[in-house]
């Protein structure tokens, strides 16, 4: 027989395991609320939650004790242990478990950045490589062309006709023979596409702001952590540092040093939404940010590309506990009947129906406006006033002094 009453051991976790007492009777919302309830129904049972007193599943201390709902269950304070109670080694070694019912893909979510600075707008058509090989090339073809082509031209002289050419100003003092014209042909073909690859490039900048990169997997999180550009947190009273530190991989290893450190961490809640704000990366299972995070555009969240691991849930039960047979052969009725799954689809659109509600339609504006070009206007009132500078500089500088003629 399936004993009558049973404790249960949990955690209070919004849309996944929420007792509210409504006068004398006790409510369990939440996906494995919904659980509990239909086990307690198939089963004839009733149940006493007990919440674990320092808010935590389970670890394993210094001293080789527990703490949580692990050692609820195992000191016999109470029978089953709820919700989403990760299947370890370590806590096999103290605990039964049922079958799992489902599976935790433990991944990382951050807030997406904004968008990238427009003063520096100019800088990104070109990645580094290519305005590095841009400048080599243009001082090559100074050189060139003053050794070959302009021949009572300065070095300097050579450089400024060469930089005008590339943003469309006529080429002098060239000599009229066939291989030179070979030579100013090539250089004009560059000197053309060039700049338009760079206005179009940096009109669909202006256009389309791009946004400040994140870490997507794993590797590239730790090395922004490791730099001190970004923070790194795990859930309270979770197996996720553990599993971390035996990863064997040494980028892991190094970023969870980083964060027990610094004792970077977490409860699960709603109020934990605010500490995606800044530079900051929160470990947690996938079904956890659909379902306390909500979902793109109602908040803008991005999750990892990749997972640190994938580990089986199931119920915590106290060792030599007398119905496991009769639990599992339920239980597997639930989850082969896609039970479980819906429950976690519902709770994860009623977490974020208020938000669909509010949610305001705004048309998106394709139209360059002043605040995107004012620094455009800016970098051109900078030429033209040291053009300006330039011209004021000939005139005043006598003319047996002539920088641009040898």
């Amino acid at each position: 027989m399936f004993p009558k009453s049973i404790r249960v051991a949990a955690l209070n976790v919004p849309s996944i395991f929420v007792p509210n007492k409504i006068g004398d009777k006790l409510v369990i919302d939440g996906y494995e609320g919904s659980l509990l309830n239909c086990l307690s129904e198939k089963l004839n049972f009733g149940y006493k939650v007990i919440l674990s007193p320092d808010g935590q599943w389970g670890t394993r201390n210094e001293n080789g004790t527990w703490n949580g709902i692990v050692e609820m269950i195992r000191s016999g304070k109470a029978d089953f242990g709820m919700p989403a109670l990760g299947m370890t080694e370590e806590r096999n070694e103290d605990l039964d478990f049922s079958l799992p019912y489902t599976i935790l893909e433990k991944i990382f979510v951050t807030k997406e950045a904004g968008e990238m600075p427009k003063i520096a707008a100019f800088t990104y058509p070109f990645t580094r490589n290519v305005w590095i090989l841009c400048i080599l090339m243009t001082l090559t073809a100074a050189v060139l062309f003053q050794r070959m082509i302009f021949r009572k031209a300065s070095l300097l002289g050579s450089f400024i006709s060469v930089l005008g050419s590339i943003i469309s100003q006529a080429l002098e003092n060239v000599r009229d023979t066939p291989w030179r014209r070979v030579l100013i042909g090539l250089w004009l073909s560059i000197a053309t596409v060039m700049p338009f690859m760079y206005n179009t490039n940096f009109l669909s900048f202006l256009t389309m702001p791009e946004e400040i990169p994140i870490p997507r997997t794993f590797e590239e999180l730790s090395k922004e952590v490791l730099g001190g550009k970004y923070k790194c947190l795990t859930p309270i009273g979770t197996v996720d540092r553990q599993l971390l530190r035996k990863s064997n991989l040494d980028y892991l290893v190094k970023m969870v040093e980083v964060i027990e450190k610094n004792n970077w961490e977490y409860p699960f809640g709603k109020e934990f939404v605010s500490k995606l704000d800044g530079p900051t990366a929160l470990l947690m299972p996938r079904i956890g940010m659909d379902v306390l995070l909500g979902t793109p555009p109602y908040l803008n969240v991005k999750s990892s590309l990749d997972n640190m691991g994938i580990r089986y849930v199931g119920i915590g039960l106290k060792k030599g506990f007398c119905c496991k047979e009769q639990l599992n052969s339920v239980l597997y009725g639930i989850v082969s009947g896609g039970l479980f799954q819906k429950w976690q689809r519902d709770h994860a659109f009623i977490t974020t129906l208020h938000d669909r509600m509010n949610a305001k339609y705004e048309e998106e504006n394709m139209q360059l406006t002043l605040g995107d070009l004012k620094l455009a206007f800016f970098t051109l009132l900078i030429g033209h006033t040291f053009a300006f500078l330039v011209l004021l500089t000939e005139i005043l500088i006598p003319k047996n002094f002539n920088i641009f003629y040898s």
